[in-house]
């Protein structure tokens, strides 16, 4: 079977019914088989775009060594450019500076197999809005399981699991954030 989420040209961008409805057939046969999500792969290359309906990331070491955090682009509107994907992005280059280099480009599902195979792949991780930042610890390509490190308890690798924690603290105020209001209750 072979479905469609988005397109260059559509509205893959835009947060409507219409990005979503259609990918709930292949959501359910993915869970029929065992998986969680779909990572939603685009054109004859496979680009990765989306994990389910939320933004996917990987975290990898180039060849020469240096550490990224790697998402698809917003330029040519085939994803969603999510708050929570700019606050993850935001934290992490002004957080995570001289440590993981943030990266936003096209990059394929040959990439992060090549990765891992490897020995490069480091972390995987998905961010929306419903629940921030999920970490992914495996994803299955074509009869092929591609194992990512997801730490100890299976909520994130070191890194994911630092950017998850660091919205959540924001959110819940328990971190002084330009991002967060605290308003207080009144009794």
């Amino acid at each position: 079977m072979t479905v469609v989420r988005a397109w260059v040209g559509g509205f893959g961008f835009a947060k409507v019914g219409a990005n979503y409805g259609p990918s709930l057939l292949a959501t359910n046969e993915a869970r029929a088989r065992g998986f969680h999500q779909i990572l939603w792969l685009y054109g004859k290359a496979g680009e990765c775009t989306e994990a389910g309906a939320s933004n996917f990331f990987v975290i990898w070491k180039t060849r020469e060594g240096k550490k990224q955090i790697v998402t698809a682009p917003l330029d040519d509107r085939l994803i969603l450019a999510g708050v929570t994907r700019s606050s993850v992005l935001a934290l992490a280059r002004e957080r995570l500076a001289g440590e993981v280099e943030v990266v936003e480009r096209k990059y394929t599902i040959d990439e992060v197999i090549e990765a891992s195979a490897e020995g490069r792949l480091i972390e995987s991780f998905a961010s929306g809005t419903a629940y921030f930042v999920c970490a992914i610890s495996l994803i299955h390509h074509r009869g092929r399981d591609i194992e990512v490190p997801a730490g100890k308890s299976g909520e994130g690798a070191p890194i994911t699991l630092r950017l998850k924690n660091w919205l959540v603290d924001i959110k819940y105020g328990r971190e002084d954030h330009a991002w967060g209001i605290v308003i207080p209750e009144e009794r």
